[in-house]
């Protein structure tokens, strides 16, 4: 999943939607680094991640784009996937995108120790209301454009948008299935893992 997703599906906390954010940027061994509650966040980012990857409906998702775009499927479907979210927010959320958009990345730059290109990224995020315009087709293009500019691979990252667009109806009836899904493994992950983390702290 993308950043919507990942904001959206962290959103008990200021800290825990810090670490979701931090997920993508910081790798490795966590423990110790940060609070405890936004390592908690970075590891919800990393299990969400897991799951999305190993799931039969993006994998159908994926498998919809055909062999010729076979090595960024799953970048197809996590940006496609962020776009029909914003597409149907109101049907999972009560808070309208654009103050979801703007409240949850002043939370993420109210943190002080975001490295460098992490928080000028949150900063270009909040001041072109990035999250509010994945609805928009526009972002389809913008986000293919700065992944195709980071792959050190020749890929058909440029046509993305185009193949996405055209296949929106069928990616759409994919994600009605799976988004549900991955919000129930989400709130399972952080109810057990908090219970897990209790218990062991009273050991």
């Amino acid at each position: 999943m993308n950043f919507l997703a990942h904001f959206a599906l962290s959103n008990e906390s200021q800290n825990l939607t810090i670490g979701s954010f931090l997920g993508d940027f910081v790798k490795g061994n966590i423990f110790g680094q940060y609070n405890e509650e936004i390592e908690l966040g970075i590891k919800l980012h990393r299990a969400i991640d897991a799951y999305t990857d190993h799931h039969s409906l993006t994998k159908l998702s994926k498998d919809r784009f055909g062999p010729r775009f076979r090595r960024i499927g799953g970048i197809m479907t996590d940006i496609a996937y962020d776009h029909l979210l914003a597409l149907s927010w109101d049907r999972f959320y009560d808070e309208p995108i654009d103050v979801f958009s703007r409240r949850v990345l002043e939370d993420v730059l109210a943190f002080k120790g975001l490295p460098e290109k992490t928080e000028n990224l949150a900063k270009i995020m909040l001041r072109k209301n990035s999250l509010g315009n994945y609805k928009k087709e526009g972002f389809l293009v913008d986000a293919s454009l700065n992944i195709h500019k980071r792959l050190s691979m020749r890929t058909p990252m440029l046509e993305a948008p185009r193949i996405i667009i055209k296949m929106k109806k069928e990616l759409n009836r994919d994600f009605e299935l799976f988004y549900p899904q991955l919000m129930n493994f989400a709130s399972n992950w952080l109810k057990t893992t908090n219970k897990k983390e209790i218990t062991e702290e009273w050991k």
